[in-house]
């Protein structure tokens, strides 16, 4: 059917929705971790046509690793991904206890589709908020 399509000029349509961890919608995934410890993601754009912002709140992530590739470890406070590429990251758990969202979401669409997960330090005391 995606074949007929484009070979026809019909452009692809917009996700149904964007997950993460399995999870999207009203759904939320959420990851319990410690604080001061150093945490590794793998994060990957398997959509057919849009591209991807992934966040986490209040932290930053350090670009280690694309499409296989070492990369200079910069920090950045959301990352890009395109159709069909992956990424590795690290995230410091140096913020106070607390939970925090997880986004990720389309870009450069006018529709913006979403899925939100939580980061969860194991002595939060406070839901996110934001």
């Amino acid at each position: 059917v995606v074949r007929r399509r484009l070979d026809m000029g019909i452009p692809l349509g917009m996700p149904d929705g964007v997950h993460i961890n399995g999870h999207g919608g009203q759904s939320r995934t959420s990851f319990k971790v410690d604080p001061g410890r150093t945490y590794r993601l793998r994060i990957s754009n398997v959509g057919l046509s849009t591209s991807l912002n992934f966040r986490i709140q209040g932290h930053k992530l350090k670009l280690v690793e694309a499409e296989g590739s070492h990369t200079i470890q910069n920090l950045y406070d959301s990352l890009d991904l395109h159709v069909g590429q992956s990424c590795t990251v690290l995230i410091t758990t140096n913020q106070r206890p607390n939970e925090y969202y997880i986004v990720a979401s389309t870009r450069f669409s006018r529709r913006v589709v979403a899925a939100v997960g939580l980061l969860r330090y194991g002595n939060s005391w406070q839901s996110a908020s934001g």
